[in-house]
């Protein structure tokens, strides 16, 4: 700070300047304080989001949350599991037509349904189902009491300059319309690219703004209207007057009663960019005849929002001391729900490593890590979004409907569609094979548990050969090669059933799972804790008061015989694993960590272990 200004009461001094109060930046928040390390977060918005917008809580995300200790409030304000496992494809809500009121094609969803059991077997979390307009202020009020008088709502970044030693912010208050100056050691933008990404000069690439998405945020009793109550979204595809399809989203969103008789929703639809100005009368009006409401049907809308559709994703993750997470770093189609669960496990990616090298555990080469390991993430994420849009246009030609044919001749594809004629069964058997395409947008387990940070270079190499990946992202082959997520696998410990991923002692540890004759690995770790300052929970599983694997789920997929070992970093991904026992465990397992920790030279290719 420059020495010739007089300190502003309000100058801040921080280790971490947050800039955005949604799901990421909350999220950091939580993060950095379950590590012990001091944020502040700026949000230039009075409060947390007024509009329900992302709601698919996906299985990762979850084990995030909690590891931070929010999951559980979670699940209780959110959807109960029954009431949140399918999708569904309406032909209209209402109407008259003999194809109205039917039910074009209905699936399990995003880890619901029949997928359950497929997605309990890959994590102890189960997916849950609340709008930000319910989960940010969730997530604030933990954050606060975790941090008190560190959340400034209503504040807004205003400039933003870097030396040597750290950054120099300028923040508005903009209730008391007067600046102040906050000193921090790096900052998380989790602005969407507001603010942070222009004062950095960092450009998105990839596919810009294609379409314009509008949300309209709606109480109303529409019980009548949707025949399932498990359904996550309701999707409506409905024959127009001049023989058109037309779409929209309907999207249950609680928040006391779930399924069809939600006192709250979300009705989604999308139009060109470059059209028209549509005034929200406009927009209701269209919505209305979109799903055939009566007349006389109540609807309060209570907002509506709009917001352009891109594909695409930062140049860079990182310029020197500012790190982009969330929208700020990736923008994409809602298609799939990987948005806000993709941002929420950026933050995540971060903060332990922030704190790891602020605390003097790790090297400062340790951050390169972030864009390395997270941005080939948002590509792929970005990609499937993208994909996964324009197959939703598509699969519906299994309707027989053509855009642009003559109305009369679209009203007679879905009229035959639902006859009760051979012909009919025909049409529905083909539009099945037509609506099953979709899966890459309801069941990506693949895509959210599938990817690994083994090509960053910040993980040891065990000398296995990557496991073949499903191209369709559809399943996930849990497996605990270095730079893969943890498997997953129940183990009893104290009496009580627990996840592995329950097994770390701390947001900030190191946890390692020996076999049953790993003594040595154990001794190594209690040594390595006084000489590195690094915490390592460890147990040599199957042996005296350490977790036990009854079934052997863990056994088989551990990938190590009983002499052998995994070394997982504090966000749950395999750092090491040795197949078997080592003749110096304390210097590999140094070695490991030195790895972990960007601590030591660099070699071609990675590190050396």
């Amino acid at each position: 700070m420059n020495s010739s200004r007089r300190p502003d009461p309000a100058d801040r001094n921080i280790p971490v300047l947050i800039v955005g109060g949604g799901g990421s930046g909350l999220t950091a928040s939580l993060a950095l304080s379950g590590l012990g390390v001091g944020s502040l977060l700026v949000e230039r918005h009075p409060g947390t989001s007024t509009l329900p917008k992302a709601h698919i809580l996906n299985a990762r995300t979850m084990e995030v949350f909690g590891q931070l200790g929010v999951a559980g409030d979670i699940y209780r304000e959110g959807a109960p599991q029954e009431n949140c496992g399918a999708m569904v494809w309406l032909s209209s809500l209402g109407g008259n037509e003999p194809y109205d009121r039917k039910v074009l094609y209905r699936t399990s969803a995003y880890g619901g349904g029949e997928l359950a059991e497929r997605y309990a077997r890959a994590s102890a979390y189960p997916h849950a189902n609340l709008g930000q307009r319910w989960l940010e202020p969730l997530l604030r009020r933990h954050a606060e009491e975790r941090a008190p008088g560190q959340l400034l709502f209503h504040h807004e970044l205003v400039g933003l300059r870097e030396d040597e030693d750290g950054v120099t912010a300028t923040v508005l208050d903009r209730t008391a319309d007067r600046t102040f100056r906050v000193r921090a050691g790096y900052v998380v933008a989790a602005d969407g690219g507001k603010t942070v990404s222009r004062l950095r000069g960092i450009r998105m690439a990839g596919t810009p703004t294609f379409l314009e998405w509008i949300n309209l945020h709606v109480r109303a009793d529409f019980s009548e209207f949707i025949p399932y109550d498990d359904a996550v979204v309701n999707r409506v595809s409905s024959l127009s007057d001049d023989g058109a399809l037309e779409h929209c989203g309907v999207v249950p969103m609680g928040p006391r009663r779930w399924g069809r008789h939600s006192e709250e929703w979300t009705l989604m639809f999308s139009r060109p960019p470059g059209a028209a100005a549509l005034d929200d009368d406009t927009i209701v009006k269209m919505v209305r005849r979109t799903l055939k409401l009566p007349d006389d049907h109540a609807m309060d809308v209570r907002s509506v929002s709009r917001w352009p559709v891109e594909g695409t994703v930062a140049e860079r993750f990182r310029s020197g001391r500012v790190f982009l997470v969330g929208d700020a770093a990736h923008r994409h189609p809602p298609s799939g729900a990987l948005g806000l669960n993709t941002g929420v496990q950026d933050a995540h990616n971060l903060a332990w490593k922030l704190a790891h090298v602020l605390g003097g555990q790790a090297g400062p080469a340790l951050l390169d890590s972030y864009e390395a390991e997270r941005r080939p993430v948002a590509e792929r994420v970005v990609e499937r979004a993208l994909y996964s849009l324009f197959n939703q246009i598509a699969f519906t030609s299994g309707t027989g409907v053509v855009q642009g044919a003559r109305p009369e001749w679209n009203r007679a594809q879905l009229t035959a569609l639902f006859s009760d004629t051979p012909d009919g069964a025909t049409r529905r058997a083909v539009q099945r094979e037509y609506f099953a395409t979709n899966r890459i947008t309801t069941e990506h387990l693949g895509l959210e548990m599938g990817y690994d940070y083994a090509d960053a270079g910040f993980v040891g190499d065990d000398g296995t050969e990557r496991p073949g990946q499903d191209p369709l992202g559809l399943d996930h082959v849990q497996d605990a090669r270095p730079g893969s997520r943890l498997p997953h696998a129940w183990l009893r410990h104290g009496g009580q059933r627990v996840s592995t991923h329950h097994l770390h002692a701390g947001c900030g540890s190191f946890l390692l799972l020996a076999g049953s004759a790993g003594a040595p690995w154990l001794a190594a770790a209690g040594e390595l804790a006084q000489t590195c300052g690094v915490q390592v929970t460890a147990y040599a599983v199957g042996t005296g008061d350490a977790p036990r694997d009854d079934d052997g789920a863990w056994t088989e997929l551990r990938g190590h015989d009983d002499e052998g070992a995994v070394l997982v970093r504090p966000d749950g991904y395999v750092a090491m694993r040795w197949l078997t026992g080592q003749p110096r465990p304390a210097a590999a397992l140094g070695a490991a960590l030195d790895v972990a920790l960007a601590r030591g030279a660099l070699r071609a290719g990675g590190r050396d272990v």
